[in-house]
């Protein structure tokens, strides 16, 4: 299929000059190696073995489909290089290839859009504009994760004020991320517009470029953007090795958020639903047991652990489990965390898709500026927002999948006396 654009804007709202690759480790001198961050290098390290799991793998499915997979090597995909990892799709009866790391998201929604893999994580916003915008028949099957955004200053800027008149970076129009920042950035007195060459910017204003999530570290570190909002570990890579400051953590805004959902198309799930079911219970069930090992998690995604990601395990283990007040509170650090009372994970998981959550995202993306190649449509500015969530989640399939690895209650944000609601919290809580 192919990738039109519009005023330089792909209809998926995001470049399209980067193609799957295998990550890498890399260090401080990539960075200066402009584009070489995530691009070819060393190929993924040899499979797992599955030890104990493969003992307990059911007989493989007969004469259904093999499970092809596809991900941006950020934290919101983690479900899914964790779930082959770890022999969950094994146990669950599926033959599946090994997911591959793509970088940038307007191929991977092309190879999803295409079949060229059947299951992916996409970006909550834009599933919703998939679905509305753009007739996809497209389901949730599991949020993937909670938070992981990080909204970032290039090196020397120490405050979202210190923004004005410049440009950053977003990784797609319709993401959580391109809000949250943008709402923090209102609080300050800013305005968010669109970037566009030869277009000068006001002192009171941050215009905003598409750039694909491997490739800002490194733009921020040759100051051709001077911030940024990225989902880690790029977070914490530029913290790292591209001198920069971590300025907000997203789940010290919108609390416990979603961000990106594991889908499938629907015309997958009705080829063979007890295949469907089975993908989604593999989902679940490493969702859980990331949530209960962090730090191993990091480790398999690392590049020097299991190669997943082109970030290394120190890096990795920062972008799941660094949040430390004095360096980042109010009194003492930079400012990413203005709720400590929310007691908020840099990372966590809850497959459950919540309601609220797609309700809340609706009312958000009207506030959103992005490039008007791929601005709201009649049928979304009309959009009822409890309709979302009732046309995009299977919640037969997902509520059977916690059920099976556990029940709810063992994640993140779950009310013990209502886990199947809970209530959304969006706070920017400007500095006085």
């Amino acid at each position: 299929m192919s990738n039109k654009k519009k005023n330089g804007t792909d209809r998926w709202g995001a470049n399209d000059n980067s193609s799957s690759s295998s990550p890498r480790a890399f260090s401080r001198r990539d960075f200066i190696k402009a584009g070489a961050m995530g691009a070819a290098g060393a190929g993924l390290l040899t499979l797992f073995n599955y030890g104990q799991n493969a003992q307990k793998a059911p007989q493989v499915m007969k004469n259904s489909m093999t499970l092809t997979s596809g991900y941006i090597p950020i934290v919101d995909s983690t479900p899914i290089p964790i779930a082959y990892a770890k022999g969950f799709f094994k146990e669950q009866g599926l033959r599946a290839e090994k997911p591959v790391l793509i970088r940038a998201w307007a191929p991977l929604l092309e190879a999803f859009i295409a079949d060229q893999v059947l299951l992916t994580h996409i970006l909550l916003f834009q599933v919703i504009f998939m679905r509305y915008a753009q007739n996809h028949p497209v389901r949730s099957i599991a949020f993937n994760h909670l938070n992981g955004i990080a909204m970032l200053g290039g090196p020397g800027i120490r405050s979202m004020k210190e923004l004005g008149g410049k440009v950053v970076g977003c990784p797609i129009w319709w993401a959580p991320h391109t809000l949250i920042f943008q709402e923090c950035l209102r609080a300050e007195g800013l305005t968010p517009i669109v970037d566009k060459a030869g277009k000068s910017i006001a002192a009171n204003e941050v215009a905003f470029r598409v750039l694909p999530p491997p490739d800002m570290p490194t733009a921020l570190m040759t100051k051709a953007i001077s911030g940024a909002v990225v989902s880690e570990g790029f977070g914490a890579a530029a913290e790292l090795l591209a001198g920069s400051t971590l300025l907000r953590m997203s789940g010290d805004v919108w609390r416990n958020h979603p961000c990106c959902q594991s889908v499938l198309m629907q015309r997958t799930i009705d080829k063979d639903p007890s295949w469907a079911q089975a993908v989604t219970n593999a989902i679940a069930q490493a969702c859980a047991w990331c949530e209960k090992n962090p730090e191993e998690t990091a480790e398999i995604l690392a590049s020097d652990g299991g190669g997943y990601f082109p970030m290394p395990k120190k890096v990795m283990k920062r972008a799941i489990l660094h949040v430390d007040l004095k360096e980042y509170g109010v009194e003492t650090g930079t400012g990413a965390i203005r709720h400590p009372e929310w007691n908020v994970k840099r990372l966590g998981f809850n497959p459950y898709p919540y309601s609220s959550a797609f309700e809340l995202a609706v009312s958000l993306m009207k506030k959103t500026t992005v490039d008007p190649a791929v601005a709201l449509t009649p049928a979304l500015l009309k959009l009822d927002p409890k309709q979302a969530a009732r046309d995009i989640v299977d919640y037969k399939m997902i509520t059977g999948a916690i059920n099976k690895a556990g029940g709810l209650k063992q994640f993140v944000n779950v009310n013990p006396a209502d886990p199947l609601n809970r209530n959304e919290e969006f706070d920017v809580k400007p500095l006085a």
